[in-house]
């Protein structure tokens, strides 16, 4: 079996997780390599991308791919589209992201296991009427989606749009800067900010500690393990990607097989992509110094892999 299932006793009696355990529970989730079918480690969707910023999209996708997706589709603007083809013949590349071929996209996102928002997106008027556009067609699918970036601009200016989202939920990705400006958005008669979106949102703020929040408390937890202190620009769009990856393995994995399976995936995929990314930072770091660059941390997802998951 590729998956590994905790009972419902065993998930009603986690009050605290520690880190070991998330780390087991990943490797539990990680599904073996043979007798499958194309897509069945899953398909992953970026959307992202604009004429400025083209390299973040790509960093999402490709780690999404290297942490062992399958297929990873990118939806982009038109003039990114054939700038991203450019740097690898391995994703698929739509040059809808506009109004006038939004039409396209619904079929395009049905197709898809999760889907990454943000990465690269710009913040022009018409992208952010797009966008909340794209949130409610996933929402209507009922879509796990991951919002970074860019992404969580659009949210930051539109709370509301992420309201009582359906199972299987939203992961965002805020880094220190963009999660203050999300806390001092939420009303104020929320005790606990994450919350207000409802129970199916969780949040990861990335930092010099990792710390994930859930409305589900026993999911909580927090770290520091690996990383340098050397932040590279795209390495958020790595963690965004691998994300991704871990969050449908983890949600195919039943892993709670109740009511807790939800948060508890939410929970252990945002952990094993923070420990990925931290230690392909850490790795590239080793050999490149203050010279490392977001692509060097790419070069070492494979052997971080290994080394935290195999």
């Amino acid at each position: 079996m590729p998956y590994k299932s905790y009972g419902t006793e065993e998930c009603s009696n986690i009050s605290d997780l520690d880190l070991s355990d998330l780390k087991k529970v990943t490797k539990s989730i990680v599904p073996e390599l043979g007798g499958k079918g194309k897509g069945e480690a899953g398909k992953i969707g970026i959307i992202g991308g604009s004429v400025e910023y083209t390299g973040a999209p790509f960093f999402s996708a490709i780690s999404a791919l290297r942490v062992g997706a399958d297929l990873v589709y990118v939806i982009t603007t038109e003039n990114a589209a054939p700038i991203i083809k450019s740097y690898s013949p391995d994703l698929i590349v739509y040059p809808f992201l506009n109004t006038n071929t939004a039409s396209k996209l619904n079929f395009i996102l049905s197709k898809m296991d999760v889907i990454v928002i943000g990465p690269g997106l710009g913040r022009e008027d018409d992208i952010m009427k797009l966008t909340y556009e794209i949130i409610e067609t996933c929402k209507s699918l009922k879509k796990p989606l991951v919002i970074d970036a860019d992404g969580l601009y659009a949210v930051w200016k539109n709370m509301s749009i992420l309201k009582d989202y359906p199972s299987p939920g939203v992961i965002l990705t805020p880094n220190h800067k963009e999660a203050m400006r999300l806390i001092e958005a939420v009303p104020t008669r929320y005790s606990l900010w994450y919350e207000y979106w409802g129970n199916n949102v969780s949040v990861l703020t990335k930092g010099a500690q990792d710390r994930f929040f859930s409305s589900s408390a026993p999911f909580k937890w927090s770290s520091s393990e690996g990383g340098s202190g050397r932040r590279a620009g795209g390495q958020g769009d790595i963690l965004s990607g691998s994300l991704a990856t871990f969050y449908n393995w983890a949600l195919k994995g039943n892993i709670c097989e109740n009511a807790q399976s939800v948060p508890f995936a939410q929970s252990v995929a945002s952990y094993a992509a923070a420990k990925l990314t931290r230690a392909c930072n850490l790795r590239a770091y080793e050999i490149y110094g203050r010279g490392m660059i977001a692509s060097d941390m790419l070069k070492e997802i494979h052997k971080a892999f290994d080394e935290e998951y195999d």
